[in-house]
């Protein structure tokens, strides 16, 4: 599980993965050791000093760090530039702590999943978080400052997973920066070092699409589906692939099967979308109520709401929605383009 880093580069030669052009997302430098020496302190065992390294890193006058939620970096790039995302902390904090020889590693998290919709595809941002098993219980520790679910399952990483998880983060980046040519690289070296890591292998099926290959789309689809046959991201992503190639009633099929527990708000606000046009407004509006629950921070849920209240003809609660919408991004075009023509329709 912990590798050095001769191991680790030998680990994924053997995997056919370039050492060269991956770094190693827990690599250490000497000053990192060092701050971590200051940061835990000498008194106490390494329970306490575990939480006291924690305890400082999220101090910022001991260490000033700023939260990016995009950009994802290796332990030294964070430590050095004081920035990055919850993968991004959360591996600093592992190889701080693994420099001072205590036996931390990270887990991925199962729970109701945080995601952003980039077009008619939705990508789900992951949730890890570091571990350590002391003899009677494993401990977690959070770099997640965002408000979530507590999560209740956990799925310990190999260094290999951690650095199949770090790319296919990467990947992700540049999926968002309209780059599918380089984020299939990565998502594949992830499938490479993780053959089991379904959401990479559901990536490779989107970078596919983007570029054209089809074909190919699908086939990484359905080999993702035989490892989480009800994984909800890869099924609406497989939906929205079916739809555009005029195979509706398939796509029907893939949304239905989603696991609905496991759905981020996105997810929850496509398959409310089935129910409503299958004529189930009330369905529809659990799963969107829902999906507000899970994500109060994002206007999508709330413009859901807004078109079910206008299919219902209660105008004055979707003109609701929609300015509460407003409050939470301005300047959104589909709620200013609705709110616009409710009010106009409710003054003539």
């Amino acid at each position: 599980m912990f590798l050095t880093q001769e191991r680790w580069e030998q680990e994924i030669r053997k995997r056919g993965v370039d050492s060269s052009r991956v770094p190693n997302p827990l690599a250490v430098s000497e000053p990192m050791r060092l701050a971590a020496m200051q940061l835990s302190g000498e008194i106490g065992d390494d329970r306490v000093r575990l939480r006291r390294l924690q305890s400082s890193l999220f101090n910022e006058s001991e260490f000033p760090f700023h939260y990016s939620g995009r950009e994802t970096l290796t332990a030294a790039e964070a430590f050095f530039r004081r920035e990055g995302n919850c993968l991004s902390f959360t591996n600093l904090f592992v190889a701080m702590a693994r420099s001072l020889g205590l036996p931390v590693t990270t887990a991925l998290a199962k729970r109701s999943r945080a995601s952003e919709r980039e077009g008619d595809l939705i990508v789900v941002n992951n949730h890890v978080v570091a571990t350590v098993d002391w003899n009677t219980k494993t401990e977690f520790f959070d770099f997640d400052r965002r408000r979530h679910e507590p999560p209740t399952q956990f799925k310990p990483l190999d260094d290999l997973w951690i650095t199949a998880l770090f790319l296919n983060n990467k990947g992700a980046d540049e999926l968002r920066a309209g780059h599918p040519d380089i984020a299939i690289r990565y998502f594949e070296d992830a499938v490479r070092l993780a053959p089991e890591f379904a959401a990479a292998l559901g990536n490779v099926g989107v970078a596919r699409r983007r570029l054209g290959d089809i074909d190919g789309a699908l086939q990484a689809y359905q080999k993702a589906l035989s490892i989480e046959a009800d994984n909800p991201t890869i099924l609406n992503n497989l939906s929205s692939l079916y739809r555009a190639l005029g195979r509706h009633q398939e796509a029907d099929h893939a949304l239905i099967a989603a696991n609905l527990m496991l759905a981020s708000p996105h997810v929850l606000i496509v398959r409310g979308d089935l129910e409503l046009t299958q004529g189930r407004p009330d369905a529809a509006e659990k799963l969107f109520k829902r999906a507000r629950r899970l994500g109060p921070e994002l206007t999508d849920p709330l413009l859901a709401l807004a078109r079910l209240e206008v299919a219902r003809q209660k105008t004055r609660k979707a003109i609701k929605y929609l300015e509460d919408a407003l409050k939470l991004e301005p300047t959104n075009r589909d709620a200013h383009e609705l709110l616009s023509r409710l009010r106009s329709a409710s003054a003539n």
